[in-house]
């Protein structure tokens, strides 16, 4: 700050979000969204909300602006600049690098990442810990750890579901790396929205109670820095693919071949696959292949005017409620090596044919990360393709639990419902019909924790959302 400027900034990497607000000559900013209202009701969009309730990654304050990764902003007394100081420019490297050369570099950025968590500040290094999932995205980070000789110790959310037991590849891993884990059981009993945490922003998953618990026994352990896969997937995985990406791409012509013979046989129709052609189409955002995956939301009121589900990867409205509702209170500090810069930059400068790779029907993503760690994993989890149910427990227990939907959504006081987006006529047909509770499971657990978090703001600020 100086007499005549503010400059707020993030960092190229950095986990924390930064938002300000100008109200004339008024600036203000916060890392928090609710200190920027000063006590009075946020306008809330209507067609926001009901994205936040469908389980989009949206952030929900209105009139607020944020901070990118390496941006800064000068606020002056009567105007605002934003720029980039810190650009995520791509490495550079020699034409034609392969897959298996990527994978080596990638590897090496990781161990350059986690090198300050192994050893500490002061080089002495205190115990961390891990979030292991049992993918290879948090498996690699373990193997660096490893690497480096760090005190680290696994955890692991439990469950005793077996369409989401991820149990036998967490094992393998923390026995092939010789590191303790602790397992922490995720019970089927858990009241979902039963929560302690004070969250700046809806966090909208049916983890967050167990989350908790999961939190609770790592700052028992006396842990305060853990490290986890995330940002995996969004810098290795597929953003953009099809023939266009496959033609042009800085790969060998013997790999293209091999990998237009494996689009051939994918489960992409070969109209798409001809379409993709075109720089403009990506057969991962292709509207047919949208709604086979779109979740149901039929107890909402309809909003047909609203434009297609946009794609932020620079911010995830669940990780920024947990970081500040749940990690910090807790005293821990949640690291994500996958997204730090080098290995950003290294993203940039990746073909997006080398981000899936389509081989004897099966299209297998992040195929850079899965050869990383081809020498350093069990093969079983390297090679693992196709997801586990990890939605099973919650789906179940929303079956379980209509009440507690009829509670919170249907009440007459209920603040979705003044808005406008909750329908209880819909919610009523939705919570009398099991197979449409299964079907719209993610967007009642979502629509919940939104009316949630409005009844709670409400009470910080002492106004009423359903005026």
């Amino acid at each position: 700050m100086t007499a005549e400027r503010v400059v707020v900034f993030r960092g190229p990497s950095s986990p924390d979000q930064i938002y300000f607000r100008r109200t004339g000559r008024r600036v203000t900013w916060s890392s928090d969204p609710r200190d920027l209202f000063q006590g009075h009701r946020p306008e809330f969009d209507q067609e926001t909300i009901w994205r936040s309730c469908r389980a989009e990654d949206v952030f929900i304050y209105p009139d607020l602006e944020r901070l990118e990764f390496g941006e800064l902003a000068v606020l002056g007394p009567c105007s605002t600049r934003t720029e980039e100081y810190w650009p995520t420019a791509p490495l550079e490297l020699p034409r034609r690098t392969t897959l298996r050369e990527y994978a080596h570099l990638a590897y090496q950025l990781l161990l350059e990442e986690v090198r300050p968590y192994a050893h500490g500040a002061d080089g002495c290094g205190d115990r961390v810990g891990i979030l292991l999932s049992g993918g290879v995205d948090s498996s690699t980070v373990l193997a660096a750890l490893v690497d480096h000789g760090a005190d680290v110790v696994a955890y692991h959310m439990g469950t005793d579901d077996p369409l989401a037991d991820e149990a036998h590849y967490v094992d393998q891993v923390c026995r092939h790396l010789s590191v303790p884990l602790v397992t922490i059981p995720r019970s089927t009993e858990d009241d979902l929205f039963s929560v302690r945490g004070d969250f700046p922003h809806p966090y909208n998953h049916g983890w967050r109670s167990p989350l908790e618990r999961v939190a609770d026994r790592i700052a028992a352990d006396g842990v305060h820095v853990l490290l986890s896969g995330l940002e995996g997937d969004v810098v290795f995985g597929p953003v953009r693919y099809g023939l266009h990406d496959l033609i042009t791409g800085d790969i060998r012509r013997r790999e293209k071949w091999r990998m237009l013979q494996g689009m051939a046989t994918t489960r992409w129709e070969l109209r798409r696959i001809l379409r993709s052609i075109r720089p403009s189409y990506s057969l991962y955002a292709d509207p047919e292949a949208y709604a086979e995956t779109e979740l149901s939301s039929d107890f909402l009121t309809p909003m047909p005017d609203a434009a297609p589900e946009q794609f932020a990867p620079t911010f995830s409205a669940q990780e920024f409620a947990l970081n500040y509702g749940l990690w910090r209170p807790h005293g821990i500090h949640l690291a994500k090596p996958w997204g730090g810069h080098r290995l950003r930059r290294l993203a940039a400068r990746l073909p997006n044919a080398y981000r899936v790779l389509p081989f004897a029907g099966r299209t297998i993503d992040k195929p850079v990360l899965r050869l990383a760690a081809a020498d350093r994993l069990p093969p079983a989890v390297w090679r693992h393709y196709g997801r586990t149910w990890l939605d099973s427990p919650e789906e179940n227990w929303c079956l379980h639990h209509p009440d507690a939907f009829a509670r919170i959504l249907g009440a007459p006081d209920t603040r979705l419902v003044a808005m406008g987006i909750v329908d209880p006529q819909r919610l009523g047909d939705v919570l009398a019909n099991p197979a449409a509770i299964r079907r719209n499971a993610d967007s009642l657990l979502c629509s919940s924790m939104v009316e949630l978090f409005l009844r709670d703001l409400e009470s910080k600020t002492g106004t009423d959302q359903r005026s």
